[in-house]
């Protein structure tokens, strides 16, 4: 929830008012009530909403090493071919956990993509006999996530 201004949409500061209408209402309660709110941008939250909530707690951005454990979990070496963990975490300083996250589905879908391709050239030229199991090694398989398919992730998201 932004700052409010004279520049807001009649319906978004109808929204902001009510939600710090009910958290008054909360606070004026007997029953125990946990509320929990998450922001990527707290230093752009209402002052108004942050003097309601008592408690706040800054989560840094990931480190170096943190974010190498995240590409490394996300995509692991046995998944992948080439990729340069370490030297990939540098290039994205300033990227959330959520960010990071993003990036590494994006990267993984490369390869799924590529082989999407495959098979509709496959499709074209081969007719299935239904009545007779497929070779396993006739069907083709998802490659690695490569170096390129980091770099083209990056370039498609944030």
């Amino acid at each position: 929830m932004s700052q409010r201004d004279s520049g807001d949409h009649e319906g978004s500061r109808r929204m902001k008012t009510e939600l710090l209408v009910q958290l008054d209402g909360l606070v004026k309660t007997k029953e125990r009530i946990f509320l929990l709110a998450a922001s990527n941008l707290p230093w752009d939250l209402d002052s108004a909403l942050l003097r309601r909530l008592e408690k706040r707690i800054l989560v840094p951005l990931p480190t170096l090493e943190a974010r190498e454990q995240l590409l490394l979990s996300l995509v692991p070496p046995n998944k992948s071919q080439g990729v340069d963990y370490g030297g990939f975490a540098r290039r994205i300083e300033g990227y959330s956990g959520s960010d990071i996250k993003l990036l590494c589905k994006e990267a993984a879908m490369k390869p799924i993509r590529r082989l999407m391709g495959v098979i509709e050239i496959m499709d074209e030229n081969v007719t299935m006999n239904w009545h007779k199991p497929a070779d396993p090694s006739s069907i083709p398989v998802p490659g690695p996530v490569t170096s390129r398919d980091f770099d083209d992730a990056l370039e498609t998201t944030k």
